[in-house]
């Protein structure tokens, strides 16, 4: 399959997100942009309000190396399959998810004065919901077998045995969470009636050509 049509068969929200994964990666590799301009820094958002931090700091996977094209596997494979599996003819609910689940982790990074990328954290609550929506599924990581509630588990003790850090997934995991817990689960509490904390808004639907 060639490349255009791998991007042609990709749900709207996720071929977004790989495009623009790939534009940053190439312009870094071809030094047009440094990564010292993208990363999350809330001095240089709040002072010099350089906003586009807080939507870079989500799209760039680092230059094109293992990490990169590990993190785009993950994203063309569990991303668009929750888009188009959970979220099919619902993209304006998938980006919605994207918005909250990153203004939540923007959050967290400010209460913690982190400044780096989260765009790991990004890919980590797409697969958590993902893994949740698809509780009898069985996958195959290196050499773990697991069920798909446990997916991102995995990938945080893979990550963590590379020498990466585990703070960038407990973020992810935590806001895929707490968003599957507030979408998934509170609503169908009696005492919720039917309340839904993400629900999308319909002005972002009309935008996106949906219908409630």
């Amino acid at each position: 399959m060639s490349w255009a049509q791998l991007m042609g068969h990709l749900p709207p929200v996720t071929r977004c997100l790989v495009l623009a994964a790939v534009a940053l990666a190439v312009g870094c590799s071809l030094d047009i942009v440094s990564p010292a301009t993208l990363y999350l820094n809330w001095q240089l958002i709040i002072y010099e309000l350089q906003l586009w931090r807080l939507v870079t700091c989500f799209l760039f996977f680092g230059p094109f190396g293992v990490p990169f094209f590990w993190n785009t596997y993950v994203l063309v494979h569990y991303c668009s399959s929750l888009e188009a599996g959970a979220f099919r003819g619902k993209s304006a609910d998938f980006l919605w998810m994207l918005v909250c689940g990153g203004g939540m982790m923007l959050a967290l990074t400010y209460v913690f004065g982190n400044a780096y990328f989260v765009s790991g954290a990004l890919i980590d609550l797409m697969t958590y919901v993902w893994g949740r929506r698809n509780p009898t599924v069985r996958i195959q990581v290196f050499m773990l077998q697991t069920r798909a509630p446990y997916l991102t588990w995995v990938f945080a003790l893979v990550s963590f045995l590379m020498g990466g850090s585990m703070q960038d997934h407990l973020i992810g995991i935590a806001v895929g969470h707490t968003y599957y817990f507030f979408e998934d689960v509170y609503p169908l509490l009696p005492t919720s009636k039917g309340f839904r904390l993400f629900g999308t808004p319909k002005l972002l639907k009309l935008v996106c050509n949906e219908q409630d």
